[in-house]
């Protein structure tokens, strides 16, 4: 028994001494307890990774950081319905927000969730609110919940991603975290990064620039979207993501996911391609950049103050905004419109889900689609 604890004492040192003498510092074992994180930059998803420990670099290295135009889901109205009264009043102008940032496997399509039901938490907002009352209210802001079941509100909508994704990320475990870690500080360092993420990559400026602005009246093509995004990515492909509206016979965009690898503990090296450059969306037929109805309107009939055209400049514009019941209406015929999804070609649905799919000519999309009980 002596002479293995000798040997066992002789390697275990002569360990340290190869690891500290290339400045590595790489980790002996797998114990959260005893481990030194690299002195150089280690990006998840490379050679490097498989050297160190899950709490010096995320062990799902693939993130995604989803935004989300909430104009687009909210004019999707009719049968889904999948904005509550006064979500968009809360939106400021020009404002992406945030669905989540969610961790997952380095071949950027699967991901574990729900990794450690021990830590999850129902009351974000309170947490938040008790150790960060200026992240709450930025969060207020950029992460709304637009779910129209009135007990899915905000703070279920953070819970919903926290618990899903936020824990998965090893590297904020509240071990990894070490000895200086106070009780949720886990939580605040996952949102505060989507949080930072989301500033960082304002979408709205970059489609700005490019003269893609949001109309309801001309749509965009995938591929001019597409152009935008590489044009301010240094040529990495986004996902784009549609809605569908049944009774405009219009996609809108409504979602783009940027991809990164992690770096680090908790740091992005990005952005990188996406696996797929789009998702519920047709790229034979145009798609339309819902108008904010924040932005300044006129009225449409001036008996009823609650009633404004969503666009200044086009008193003839066929949609318009009820400001009382936070609502779009339309007054045209579904025939009008020269940009109609008919969906009588060969489009392949098949790379949707299930319930995406083709069910009859009429109803190419999801009658009850709604963005909070997708799979993310």
């Amino acid at each position: 028994m002596k002479y293995i604890l000798t040997v066992l004492s002789t390697l275990i040192f002569t360990i340290q001494a190869y690891g500290k003498a290339f400045n590595s510092q790489i980790l002996l074992t797998n114990s959260v307890k005893d481990f030194e994180c690299p002195s150089f930059d280690v990006v998840a998803c490379s050679e490097n990774q498989d050297l160190v420990n899950k709490c010096c670099v995320p062990d799902q290295g693939h993130l995604v950081l989803s935004l989300q135009w909430l104009p687009s889901y909210c004019k999707n109205a009719g049968r889904n319905k999948p904005c509550k009264k006064g979500t968009l009043k809360k939106v400021e102008k020009d404002t992406w927000t945030l669905h989540g940032l969610w961790p997952g496997n380095c071949d950027g399509r699967t991901y574990l969730t729900n990794c450690n039901p021990q830590r999850e938490e129902e009351n974000i907002e309170e947490v938040i609110r008790s150790k960060d009352k200026d992240l709450l209210s930025e969060m207020e802001k950029i992460w709304l919940s637009g779910n129209p079941d009135p007990l899915k509100d905000n703070n279920w909508f953070w819970a919903h991603e926290w618990n899903k994704h936020g824990q998965c990320v090893s590297t904020i475990t509240p071990q990894c975290m070490g000895a200086n870690y106070k009780k949720n500080d886990d939580i605040i360092s996952y949102f505060e990064k989507a949080v930072e993420l989301r500033s960082l990559y304002d979408l709205y400026p970059i489609l700005e620039n490019a003269e893609i602005v949001p109309n309801d009246k001309d749509g965009y093509y995938l591929d001019t979207l597409q152009s935008a995004f590489r044009n301010a990515f240094n040529n990495t492909q986004v996902e784009i993501n549609c809605v569908y509206n049944k009774r405009e016979k219009r996609q809108y965009m409504s979602e783009v996911r940027l991809c990164f690898h992690a770096k680090n503990a908790f740091e992005v090296e990005g952005p990188i391609n996406c696996i797929n450059a789009s998702s519920r969306c047709n790229p034979k037929y145009k798609v339309f950049y819902a108008v904010n109805p924040t932005k300044p309107k006129i009225p449409k009939n001036p008996e009823n103050d609650n009633n404004f055209y969503i666009n200044e400049e086009d008193s003839d514009e066929e949609y318009y905004y009820n400001e009382e019941n936070d609502e779009y209406h339309d007054n045209y015929e579904e025939d009008d419109d020269d940009n109609n999804f008919d969906i009588d070609d060969n489009y392949d649905f098949s790379d949707l889900d299930e319930e995406f799919k083709l069910n009859d000519i009429d109803d190419s999309y999801p009658k009850f689609f709604n963005l909070y009980e997708d799979d993310d």
